[in-house]
C-alpha cells in the first residue's frame, strides 16, 4: 500500500481531531566573527594558508555529527570497536564556532509530568508540544551578515611606498625617510620631525590614489551542506550495530568537503586518497580511501596509514601529508572558487558575495526553508531522539569564509533568526 500523501494526512488528522496543536519555537543567535580568530586550537584549519587574514566561521542547524579522522584504526578495511572510540566532531578545523542552534530541540508537556492525551489550545502553550507523537513540519531560518562600521585597515608596508617616498614614482616627494622612522610614524612617535611626518603623509596620499585602488575588497563564500547519508550520533541511545545496519556515514568533511586540483577530496585537516589514483600506496593495488593529514588528540598530531590492506591499524606508515602531491595549502583565493565534493555531500547553498564601499553593499541576507513534514514520536526535547527520524540526516552545517584579498582584517556581524514548526495533540 502506498503511503499517504500530505493532503491525505491532513484530512485524516482533521477527521480524527488529532495533531491540531501548533508549536512554534524561536531561534536567535548574534555575534561577530573576525579574521584569524578561530577560537580554541582544534578549530584552527591545518591546510589553509593564513598568512593573510582569513575569516572562517561555522554553525550547525542542530548538532554536529561524529566522524572518522586520520587515525590508523580508521584507515584500514577491518571494522573494530576502536572505530567507534573517541570519534571527533565534524566541527574540528572549520573555524570559529558561531553557535549550535539546536533547532530541533522542542520540549513536550509530557516531560513536566503532565498526563496529556489530547491537545487543548486553551491551556497548552504554543512553545511546547502537546504529545510525544506528532509532526516536525518545517524550519525557517534567516541569516543576515553585516560589515561593521569600524573595521581596521592595514597600513601599507614600508616597501609598498618606498618608491613614492624616494620620489621615484613621479610624485615629487623626496624625503629619505627610513623604515624605522616609518614604523615610528604609525606608533604616533611625536619626536619625528615635521618634514618627515609631512613626507609620509604625502606618500600615503599618493598611494591611496594610485591604481589599483587600495581599499579592501571584501569577498565571502557561504556554504550550507550535509552528508548525503544519515550520520553517526555516537551517544548512549545509539548502538554501533544499529548505526551500521541503518547505513550511517562516518565521512569527515574536514578531509573531503572540497575537491582538489588532482581529483582528490580535500578539507581543512587533510585529504582523502583515491582508490583509482593512489594504487601505488598499497601493495595489493586496491587501497581503501584513506584520510591523510592532521588529527586532533589533545593537540595536533600526524595521521597514520596502514602498511597494507588488512592491517588492523597496528602497523602504520606516515600519513602526515595534508595535501596531495603537486598541490599546496589552500589560499583564501582558492577557498572562494574551489569546487565542492557533491558526490558525498548535499549542498543546499554555495554562494559568493561581495561587501564594501566599492560594492555599494554593507550587508548580505539569505533565507533557508526546510520543509520536513516528518512524523515524530518522542517525549524528549531533542526530536532527533525519535526513531522515526533515523533514516534522514538533519545535521546541516554552514561555513562562512571571508577575505579582504590583501592584508586588511575582515570582520563580519551575524544575526540568525529562525522558527521551528511542529504539530501534535
Amino acid at each position: 500500500m502506498a503511503p499517504f500523501n500530505t493532503n491525505q494526512v491532513k484530512y485524516i488528522q482533521a477527521v480524527a481531531g488529532r495533531q491540531q496543536h501548533t508549536t512554534l519555537r524561536a531561534i536567535n543567535q548574534n555575534g561577530i566573527i573576525k579574521s584569524n580568530e578561530f577560537g580554541d586550537l582544534y578549530y584552527h584549519p591545518q591546510t589553509f594558508d593564513t598568512t593573510n587574514p582569513l575569516l572562517l566561521g561555522q554553525f550547525f542547524l542542530h548538532e554536529y555529527a561524529r566522524a572518522w579522522d586520520s587515525r590508523g584504526v580508521h584507515n584500514n578495511d577491518i571494522l573494530e570497536s576502536a572505530d567507534f572510540t573517541n570519534l571527533i566532531g565534524t566541527h574540528v578545523g572549520f573555524g570559529k564556532d558561531m553557535g549550535n542552534l539546536r533547532a530541533l530541540d522542542v520540549p513536550c508537556v509530557g516531560e513536566t509530568g503532565t498526563d496529556v492525551d489530547r491537545a487543548d489550545d486553551a491551556w497548552i502553550a504554543s512553545t511546547v508540544r502537546a504529545t510525544p507523537d506528532g509532526f516536525l513540519k518545517s524550519l525557517n531560518l534567516k541569516l543576515r551578515l553585516t560589515l561593521p562600521s569600524n573595521i581596521p585597515v592595514a597600513h601599507p608596508t614600508y616597501a609598498d611606498i618606498k618608491l613614492i617616498l624616494d620620489g621615484a614614482a613621479g610624485s615629487g616627494v623626496v624625503s629619505g625617510v627610513t623604515a624605522t622612522e616609518y614604523q615610528h610614524y604609525w606608533q604616533a612617535d611625536f619626536s619625528l620631525s615635521t618634514p618627515t611626518i609631512e613626507a609620509i603623509k604625502g606618500a600615503l596620499d599618493v598611494y591611496a590614489r594610485s591604481p589599483p585602488m587600495h581599499t579592501p575588497h571584501y569577498e565571502f563564500r557561504l556554504i550550507m551542506f550535509r552528508n548525503r547519508l544519515p550520520t553517526y550520533r555516537g551517544d548512549s541511545g545509539t548502538s554501533n550495530l544499529d548505526a551500521l545496519r541503518n547505513g550511517v556515514s562516518l565521512l569527515n568533511p574536514g578531509y573531503d568537503l572540497f575537491m582538489g586540483q588532482t581529483g582528490r577530496p580535500r578539507g581543512p585537516l587533510g585529504y582523502r586518497t583515491s582508490t583509482k589514483l593512489d594504487k601505488d600506496m598499497d601493495p595489493t593495488g586496491a587501497p581503501a580511501p584513506y584520510y591523510s593529514g592532521k588529527r586532533w588528540d589533545n593537540g595536533w598530531v600526524n595521521g597514520t596509514i596502514p602498511k597494507s590492506a588488512g592491517d588492523a591499524g597496528h602497523g602504520n606508515t606516515a600519513g602526515a601529508e595534508t595535501f596531495p602531491a603537486g598541490e599546496a595549502d589552500f589560499t583564501h583565493r582558492d577557498l572562494m572558487t574551489m569546487p565542492l565534493n557533491k558526490n558525498d555531500y548535499v549542498v543546499m547553498r554555495d554562494v559568493r558575495f561581495f561587501l564594501g564601499q566599492q560594492q555599494g553593499k554593507s550587508h548580505f541576507e539569505d533565507v533557508f526553508d526546510f520543509d520536513f513534514n516528518d512524523p515524530i514520536n518522542t517525549a524528549d526535547t531533542d526530536l532527533c531522539s525519535s526513531d522515526t527520524l533515523n533514516n534522514k540526516n538533519y545535521r546541516w552545517q554552514c561555513i562562512i569564509i571571508g577575505t579582504s584579498n590583501g592584508r586588511d582584517p575582515v570582520h563580519l556581524n551575524y544575526e540568525i533568526r529562525g522558527t521551528t514548526h511542529c504539530q501534535s495533540g
